[in-house]
């Protein structure tokens, strides 16, 4: 077959081309052409619907999910469109938006199998095993084909299980065998419900029959473990944990089971330190359901444990409850004053919630318990938090101790990265600018090494700056076509800059402002960039085709996410802080044209310097700060490309220096305020007091912003120009075009 010249081709005819070279398996040449149909017909619902298809095959559920969007607008009330897309909402793992797009299918299907069974999924996902059964039988009951009846009848028969109705689960199970009574999933089931009531002798005449199909699955090694010590076999039911801790480390599972395996030893320490190992695992991944109950069982049979009311605090402050996770560091020191672990993560909790008397009392009782010259993990975060003490009380003699003593007690090299910003910080008070930056050099550089491990090759983030130079270079901005019939948005503000430009700050003054909702640094920007990406042609070159239909869909993607994080209130004007943000501008415009943008600007070398003095959680962005010549770099082709965007783009820009904001703090805020169209009050300038009630703040500046107006940071740089100075060439520019004096002066 002789595929239609691109040029020449119409859209159904690309559609036919793609179509047949996924008949001859060149997946790649059909994306080719799939998306070159869709330049050309965007609209085609039917056409749209195949791609989709395409793209979920493909794993590419992002882009089904904008494709069948798309679709459902087109023809609004299509039932298998909505199914369609519920499904492509799971594979991108928003469940939530799954859910509602099976339950608008099921209004107008109602007996629809699959619909009740996406349904189920969602259920399954959130937990809710009672409403998972219900969709799961209604799906049963709809399904006509009994050998699609068998993934139907697991789930249901799974649902059943965690519902408590076991005998249900039973039936289920032995009518999905029916079916396929070899099935590895089948008899991993059963084998579990057998053993759950007691039958752990059938159990595993079932796993060894799974395991001839999958040896080395992780369930059923840990079913196969489970049966073991249920059996009574304790010692071969641990060989089994041994070979899969070999095979597959780190799972919190494996550590539970060996756990119970050592329940009727009189190793208990053992069996709490798996225990502890499973539940601390499930708590950094997210899965409190699985934590808690082995929390709650641990601390019945051991109310006494530190290490377990220490787990709970990790739960409670995972769940953002402070108050319940300071209750658990406090018992856990109760119970163990000398176990340091809680000691040092409530100090911890308290010194970045801006509690400074609380953080020293924990610390200053738990370094009593540390002994010196001995390697001690806690003991060296104990030291740590009582160094930020003493910096946070200007005392750099006693915060220079402390580090010293953390010498003797063998830190880790990620110990050693946080010493040396502190020992950093504490030179830099001392105004010993040449043993600080060799400090904060040494940070960086313990900082940047296992990032550079994990992600080699160029820094993405300064490449997608670089390519968005390169095509606004070559006019991008100026084929943004026009969208007719936009609908106008909520009030929308976003604070821009670059990071240590002074935007906590006035994120935190306008934070209690009854007009307003402040978003500190959350993604909700994130979600208009997966859009994009997710659509045909990707970031950034999808920007100039947009329409009506792809501005909505990312207002949408935008404001759910915007909800989440404080901001559900559409009459209070959204003011979402995010610096680097500034390099998205040319996004945020097209998708929010009525958006005002508040330019944060400080000393390009102020920046800089503070940038390479700040100890960030690395990704692809901060990465760039950990050598004063990449910050440079990231620094000046950011405004670059903020200067083009002020030049080419229609946007409403207020610029607030930092260091007027010093000077004249009513005069500039009153003024952002009036751009902002929200009335002056009184009570902003009280916003470290308010700081300091709303706990912690995510921000590195935390420490800042709960301090009233200070004029030490302005023009920091100049006791580091020696350091400086060979950047000065590249940084001049920018210091004359932003207004600030030469730097002779």
């Amino acid at each position: 077959m002789v595929l239609p010249d691109p040029q020449d081709a119409n859209p159904r005819s690309l559609l036919r081309a793609a179509q047949a070279a996924i008949e001859r398996r060149d997946l790649q040449r059909a994306d080719a052409l799939y998306l070159e149909y869709f330049a050309c017909a965007r609209d085609d619902a039917p056409g749209l619907r195949d791609y989709a298809g395409f793209c979920l095959r493909g794993g590419h559920a992002g882009t089904a999910c904008y494709l069948l969007s798309r679709t459902n607008a087109i023809h609004p009330g299509d039932a298998g469109t909505l199914v369609q897309l519920g499904y492509a909402w799971i594979g991108s793992t928003d469940f939530e938006r799954a859910q509602e797009a099976f339950e608008t299918a099921l209004a107008l299907s109602p007996a629809d199998a699959p619909t009740h069974y996406g349904l189920g999924l969602c259920h399954e996902h959130a937990g809710a095993w009672t409403q998972a059964a219900a969709s799961f039988a209604e799906a049963l009951a709809a399904q006509v084909s009994g050998t699609d009846a068998f993934p139907i009848l697991l789930n249901l028969a799974e649902a059943r299980r965690r519902a408590g109705a076991a005998e249900q689960a039973r039936k289920h199970l032995e009518d999905a065998g029916r079916i396929a009574p070899d099935h590895p999933a089948l008899l991993l089931a059963k084998a579990r419900l057998l053993r759950e009531q007691g039958d752990a002798a059938r159990a595993m005449i079932l796993i060894d029959r799974c395991a001839q199909h999958a040896p080395d699955e992780p369930r059923v090694v840990l079913e196969k473990a489970r049966c073991l010590r249920a059996l009574g076999d304790v010692a071969h039911a641990m060989r089994w944990l041994a070979r899969l801790e070999k095979r597959s480390p780190g799972l919190p599972e494996t550590h539970a089971e060996y756990g119970y395996c050592l329940q009727s030893s009189s190793d208990l320490p053992m069996r709490e330190q798996h225990w502890i190992a499973a539940i601390d695992a499930w708590v950094k991944a997210g899965d409190f359901a699985s934590a808690e109950p082995l929390l709650d069982r641990l601390l019945a049979e051991h109310p006494t444990s530190a290490t377990g009311w220490n787990s709970r605090g990790l739960l409670e402050n995972a769940r953002h409850r402070p108050d319940a996770a300071e209750a658990a560091w406090r018992k856990s020191i109760e119970c163990d004053p000398a176990y340091l672990r809680a000691s040092a993560n409530l100090a911890l909790a308290y010194e970045s919630a801006n509690r400074l008397a609380d953080a020293a009392a924990v610390a200053e009782n738990a370094s009593r318990h540390i002994r010196e010259r001995q390697p001690q993990d806690a003991a060296i975060e104990v030291r740590l938090v009582l160094c930020k003490l003493a910096r946070r009380r200007k005392d750099p003699v006693s915060g220079l101790a402390h580090l010293d003593r953390i010498d003797a007690l063998a830190p880790t090299d990620e110990q050693r990265m946080h010493a040396s910003f502190e020992r950093g910080k504490l030179l830099d008070m001392q105004e010993d600018a040449a043993r600080a930056i060799a400090a904060f050099a040494l940070g960086n550089q313990l900082a940047l090494a296992p990032w550079l491990r994990w992600n080699p090759g160029k820094n993405k983030a300064l490449a997608g700056v670089e390519l968005m130079l390169d095509l606004v270079g070559k006019g991008l901005l100026g084929q943004f076509k026009p969208i007719p019939a936009l609908a106008n948005h909520r009030a929308l503000a976003f604070l821009i800059g670059f990071p240590r430009s002074g935007t906590t700050l006035l994120n935190q003054v306008l934070d209690g402002h009854p007009a307003i909702c402040a978003i500190e640094e959350k993604p909700t920007v994130q979600k208009i960039m997966d859009g994009v990406r997710n659509m045909p042609g990707g970031y950034p070159h999808a920007l100039a085709e947009f329409d009506a239909f792809d501005v909505e869909w990312l207002r949408d993607a935008y404001f759910r996410s915007a909800a989440e994080h404080g901001a559900a209130d559409p009459s209070r004007l959204v003011f979402d802080k995010f610096p680097m943000n500034t390099t998205l501008v040319a996004l945020l415009h097209r998708v929010f044209p009525q958006a005002r943008f508040v330019f944060a600007l400080r000393h390009p070398c102020d920046v800089v310097l503070s940038c390479f003095m700040q100890s960030f959680q690395l990704n692809n962005m901060m990465a760039n700060f950990c050598t004063l010549a990449d910050a440079v770099a990231f620094y000046t082709r950011t405004m670059d490309l903020w200067q083009i965007y002020r030049e080419q783009l229609p946007l409403a820009v207020h610029t607030i220096r930092y260091e007027d904001v010093v000077d004249d703090f009513d005069g500039q805020v009153r003024a952002l305020c009036a751009f902002l169209d929200v009335p002056w009050q009184d009570d902003l300038r009280d916003f470290s007091r308010k700081a300091l009630e709303r706990g912690r703040i995510t921000t590195p500046s935390y420490e800042q912003v709960s301090r009233p107006i200070y004029r030490e940071a302005r023009y920091r740089w100049e006791r580091y120009r020696e350091f400086l100075e060979p950047f000065m060439p590249a940084l001049q520019p920018y210091i004359e075009r932003f207004g600030y004096a030469p730097p002779a002066a």
